[in-house]
């Protein structure tokens, strides 16, 4: 290169002050709260999660747990599992709406302790007995959403009808029965055998009248497809070579093995085609979304805007109109037991729980049984990393306590069958300190305040408030280290109040600076005052990092040195 070309002596100076400037800015942002992070290393699996502080623990995405929370190294990743007593588990079931009829609750809780108990009764099959524990935590097995149930608005309405029913269970001649329900059978329900015809013919699920599900969403549903679209499908499945030529028409026909849903005919300009309904079904449900989502599954009156599935029953009938297929179906699920939404109507009509149940399940009664003791409910598996936010003591496969006092988000990775490793917060081991970074001085009664707070390790936080001389905790949170948010509590009383953070970590208890505010009361909103702030409010926008605008602004400076020593070089 020239000479011409180089930069002078003082331009390289200030450039690389600048990138020094960003890189320290950059380091001490993130360095801060991890000076002592270390990894802990290997630990022979199972780890156990013991609850030692909060109720819960919080896995990162799924959700918050009551008990132990079990993290075991199967060959293919992590299985995570909820250990816990079964009237804690019937608690985070999320089967029907909290807000829905008692009597139609309490049934539904009723019916989920007798299947829990029937599959407790049983040898494990399918995930539970490759992966070793009782019972899954999907559709394939009872929804179980943990602790985040009992938290939604009407989450208390589900733990009073799991507790009024408290040890109830269906039974025929003395044993807890295998409970089946679904959402919706459109009307009748099935014998099991005509759902599950490779099981034995339970003389408690028989078919049945269910009359009062006219309220369901899915008590009759419709489907269209267009022949095109539906030609696309059957070709992807495999079901309709080339030689068939253009599908001209599709109906539904008898079954020819004296099911209860029909076959369905294909028929082509060069062929035809038969399936069951079940296995077009299962085609659709895969492929169709594959290929349309905006059209798959439909548009439909339910909570999502949308079917659950492409054909949510194989109860169905299918026929042809100029280009398109229309597909007629009523009900959600396999039919058979207690249908939700019949016990809904039953409720609503004033039938108790029990007699709700004594319809659905054929020659039963409802008593009391045992306690079972604790339930192993499978959340997740083939998991490479997990991360678990709470206050717990981790316990390793050969029951020796880990970390005995274990605060905020720690990370498991899996390393191996029967070996997970455990990475700690930053901050973990450094001094407990805590400090009010962000509070307003003033504030309305009754409204939610956040504070940003600073914390140098994860602790257990909760807010104090005190007015002449009486003092009130909130409920405690955890929070890991570095600037976090809390929400306070404005009392519904005007006045002027005392509010600091009380954060704690084992034994250890340090409380913040405090901060004074004023509260006032709160004033009536106008007419129409609500959707006016509605519309005008702009959204709420993360907070960016600190680094960030000095990363903008090193670089501007030093774009804006080169220009100018290119203009000055040029003016040479």
């Amino acid at each position: 290169m020239s000479g011409s070309s180089r930069l002078p002596a003082v331009f390289v100076v200030m450039l690389l002050s600048i990138t020094s400037v960003m890189a320290w800015s950059a380091s001490s942002s993130a360095g801060a709260e991890q000076p002592d992070k270390k990894d802990l290393g290997a630990a022979v699996a199972p780890l156990r999660l013991v609850p030692t502080g909060v109720k819960t623990t919080s896995v990162r995405g799924l959700h918050s747990y009551f008990g132990t929370v079990e993290l075991n190294a199967a060959s293919d990743g992590i299985v995570v599992i909820n250990r816990l007593p079964l009237e804690f588990y019937l608690l985070g079931l999320n089967e029907v709406p909290p807000d829905w009829p008692t009597e139609a609750l309490r049934a539904q809780a009723v019916a989920a302790r007798t299947y829990a108990l029937f599959t407790l009764g049983r040898p494990a099959a399918g995930s539970a007995a490759t992966y070793g524990f009782d019972i899954c935590a999907t559709v394939q097995c009872q929804v179980f959403s943990g602790a985040d149930v009992v938290r939604t608005p009407d989450g208390q309405r589900w733990v009073e009808a799991v507790r009024d029913t408290s040890g109830e269970a269906v039974l025929y001649d003395g044993e807890p029965i295998l409970a089946r329900y679904h959402s919706t059978s459109g009307g009748r329900t099935l014998d099991n055998l005509e759902a599950f015809p490779d099981e034995e013919a339970y003389p408690y699920l028989r078919s049945v009248t269910s009359t009062t599900e006219e309220a369901a969403p899915l008590y009759r549903w419709r489907v269209e497809f267009s022949l095109s679209d539906l030609q696309t499908i059957v070709e992807r499945a495999g079901w309709w070579p080339a030689d068939k030529g253009k599908l001209r028409e599709v109906r539904t026909v008898p079954s020819r093995k004296d099911l209860h849903y029909p076959d369905v005919l294909l028929r082509g300009e060069k062929g035809r085609v038969v399936k069951t309904a079940e296995e077009l079904r299962t085609v659709v449900r895969d492929l169709a979304p594959a290929l349309d989502p905006l059209s798959y599954p439909s548009f439909a009156f339910t909570s999502s805007g949308r079917l659950p599935e492409t054909f949510p029953s194989n109860r169905l009938t299918i026929g042809t109109r100029k280009n398109e297929v229309v597909v007629r179906g009523r009900g959600w699920g396999h039919g058979v037991g207690m249908s939700q939404w019949g016990a809904h109507g039953l409720a609503e009509e004033g039938v108790s729980y029990r007699d709700i149940l004594a319809h659905y399940y054929t020659g039963t009664t409802v008593g009391l049984v045992d306690d079972s003791g604790p339930i192993e409910v499978g959340v997740a598996w083939a998991q490479p990393k997990v991360v678990a936010t709470g206050s717990f003591r981790i316990v390793d496969g050969r029951g020796r306590t880990v970390v005995d006092r274990a605060i905020g988000s720690w990370t498991f990775d899996w390393e191996s069958a029967g070996v997970v490793s455990i990475d700690p917060p930053a901050g973990y081991r450094l001094p407990l300190r805590v400090g009010i970074v962000d509070a307003p001085p003033r504030a309305e009664a009754g409204e939610p305040i956040p504070f940003e707070i600073t914390l140098s390790r994860p602790a257990e936080v909760k807010t104090i408030t005190e007015s002449e001389g009486d003092s009130a905790g909130s409920q405690t949170e955890i929070r890991d280290a570095g600037s976090r948010k809390i929400t306070w509590q404005a009392p519904r009383e005007p006045g002027e109040y005392k509010v600091k953070i009380s954060a704690s970590s084992g034994d250890v208890v340090r409380n913040s600076e405090e901060v004074r505010i004023v509260v006032s009361q709160r004033e009536p909103a106008g007419p129409g005052a609500g959707a006016a702030e509605a519309d005008t409010a702009p959204p709420e926008q993360p907070e960016p990092s600190a680094t960030v605008p000095l990363i903008v602004v090193g670089i501007t400076l030093a774009m804006a040195l080169v220009v100018i020593f290119r203009t000055v070089s040029m003016k040479r």
